[in-house]
């Protein structure tokens, strides 16, 4: 196939996916809600082949640090996947009013006080508000009360267990697809390599919230609430009348997620509590994270405190980590003199802050200390003033393209963030695969024109730089692999031995990306591809047992060696 035209397929099939994307970006339909913090319940609906296992494991949920702690002790509860009636069973268990308690310190007598309110009042503020506050007739008083406003913002979420598999289980799935694909094509069935072991469980998620809290109040402190000068009659009045009430839930969203709790199989074990911990605590980050991006009280907001550098009044107490991504909006006013938010930019974090205590009211004299820091990925020049909001991706990217030179042909290469594990921005993972086609004549085949077609895979890391808001640079390394096979079987088996031509490659490169939007980029890249050691003979890609041709991978494939220039377009998940 014609190598130009296989490109303008790719690139062609590539648009209608890009105009996908071209619609997600849309401007933000409202001005900047106010982020304040929210709580969280986390209750296991039991059941299933692990029930016994996953009980235990509850006991080790960590809530996410975003979020103020509102774990009971029954931390089970019977159930099926339906929202309605989980929300009727949550109800019946007065989880409502468990939280309610909760957030109240209920005692055993059934007195409640405001500590917990209070606390939490103060432990949201910022340091804006603090110094707010101090000026204030009402001062740090107001702060206290302020903690009340987030009763309303009190979340439960189930969790649901599906299907759960051991590693075993799905390396045997996987067997039994190779052996039916093996049988078709008539060729020896190779089972899959059993590397790990461990659970994949798949999980829905289904969250309420606390309903009609304003009137839930009114009522609450109008009737339940013990005084001191309290006749014992209306203290227990009061405590029966909280005791037989049922306060609401109200559903917000659902999704489901899978969640893989494994390990090699060499070195340390973890056990098998640890693992189901795992995947107890792995689902509910998942599950979390996807949220975030549907339920509008989850999203982080703040203002965007400096610009030389990016930086924000947001670190370890809003769950902030290296490399997550935040919208950065400006308030606009339209011709009919109303304002709305315009998407301006997009940053990712770079360096958290730990800010997990009550803020001080702190002023600029100590930005290090109280900012987190932030770089631009995409958009227009940023002003203080201008707002951040939270926007969970997956840190993945994905470039189609083509290449021309060594290792030419048609490719596709995925690319994940690793940042958020080592601290390291734009330090990326990367995987891909290519397919080429050409002809070749040589001495060990008598002179003839072999007809090739070449495939294979590469894997490595970059480390990527924005010298501009829109434009990055980026270097990578790394190893790869590829696999000559000539498309007359008559000529592969006469010189060829009906077998694979196989080199072994290390490259370095470098790589320009020039945005479209925030999510495409046009990517451009020069590698160069050493050669390792000389070809080899394979029966297939997978054989590890090889013969050595005693002869150089380029010599017999003129040029598949050497500088590679490449052009795609990435989509950025």
């Amino acid at each position: 196939m014609n190598r130009r035209l296989l490109c303008i397929v790719l690139l062609a099939g590539i648009m209608p996916f890009g105009a996908v994307f071209a619609q997600s970006g849309s401007e933000s339909d409202g001005q900047m809600r106010e982020y304040n913090r929210n709580s969280l319940t986390i209750l296991l609906v039991e059941g299933g082949k692990y029930s016994s296992e996953l009980k235990t494991a509850m006991n080790t949920v960590a809530v996410p640090e975003k979020f103020d702690n509102n774990m009971l002790e029954q931390r089970v509860m019977p159930g099926s996947a339906n929202s309605e009636a989980l929300r009727r069973q949550l109800e019946s268990m007065k989880v409502p009013n468990k939280i309610f308690s909760k957030w109240f310190s209920r005692s055993d007598d059934g007195r409640f006080d405001m500590t917990v309110v209070y606390n939490r009042g103060l432990y949201n503020a910022s340091d804006a508000d603090v110094i707010k506050a101090a000026a204030a007739k009402l001062g740090m008083a107001k702060l206290k009360d302020a903690g009340e406003k987030l009763i309303k913002q009190s979340y439960v979420l189930v969790l649901c267990f599906g299907t759960i598999k051991t590693m075993d289980q799905i390396y045997d799935e996987m067997d039994a697809a190779r052996r039916k694909t093996a049988k078709i094509q008539n060729k020896e069935f190779k089972p899959v390599a059993r590397t790990k072991n461990g659970y994949r469980g798949e999980v829905a998620g289904f969250l309420y919230r606390l309903s009609d809290v304003p009137q839930a109040m009114d009522n609450f402190y109008s009737n339940m609430w013990i005084y001191d000068e309290d006749a014992p009659d209306v203290v227990a009045a009061k405590r029966q009348m909280f005791d037989t009430t049922s306060f609401q839930l109200v559903k917000v969203t659902q999704t489901t997620t899978t969640y893989e709790a494994s390990q090699y199989n060499t070195g340390e074990q973890k056990s098998e509590s640890e693992l189901f911990s795992m995947l107890v605590n792995g689902s509910v980050h998942n599950l979390v994270r996807d949220f975030e991006n549907k339920v509008e009280e989850w999203k982080v907001r703040t203002a965007l405190y400096s610009v030389f550098p990016l930086r924000a009044k947001i670190g370890t107490k809003e769950n902030l980590t290296v490399e997550d991504r935040y919208f950065v909006y400006e308030l606009r006013m339209n011709k009919n003199n109303q304002v709305y938010a315009d998407r301006r930019g997009v940053v990712r974090a770079k360096k958290v802050v730990n800010n997990s205590q009550m803020a001080q009211g702190n002023t600029n004299e100590n930005l290090k200390q109280t900012t987190s820091k932030f770089y631009q990925i995409a958009g227009h020049k940023l002003e203080p003033g201008m707002y951040l909001e939270q926007s969970n991706d997956m840190g993945i990217g994905v470039t189609i393209g083509g290449a021309g030179g060594s290792l030419g042909g048609a490719y596709i290469n995925i690319e994940g963030l690793v940042g958020q594990y080592v601290g390291i921005t734009q330090l990326k993972f990367f995987m891909g695969g290519h397919l080429g086609f050409n002809s070749y004549k040589h001495s060990k085949w008598g002179g003839d024109k072999l007809s090739m077609m070449f495939y294979g895979g590469e894997v490595g890391f970059s480390k990527g730089f924005f010298i501009m808001r829109n434009v990055s640079v980026s270097g990578q390394a790394g190893i790869a692999m590829e696999w000559g096979d000539a498309l007359d079987r008559d000529v592969k088996k006469q010189y060829l031995n009906d077998c694979l031509v196989e080199g072994l490659f290390c490259f370095a490169g470098a790589q320009l990306a020039v945005n479209i939007r925030y999510d495409l980029q046009l990517v451009g890249g020069l590698n160069y591809y050493a050669e390792m050691g000389n070809a080899s003979l394979t029966k297939n890609a997978e054989e590890s047992d090889s013969k050595d041709m005693g002869i150089k991978y380029s010599e017999l494939f003129d040029g598949r060696a050497g500088t590679n220039i490449n052009l795609g377009v990435r989509i950025q998940f």
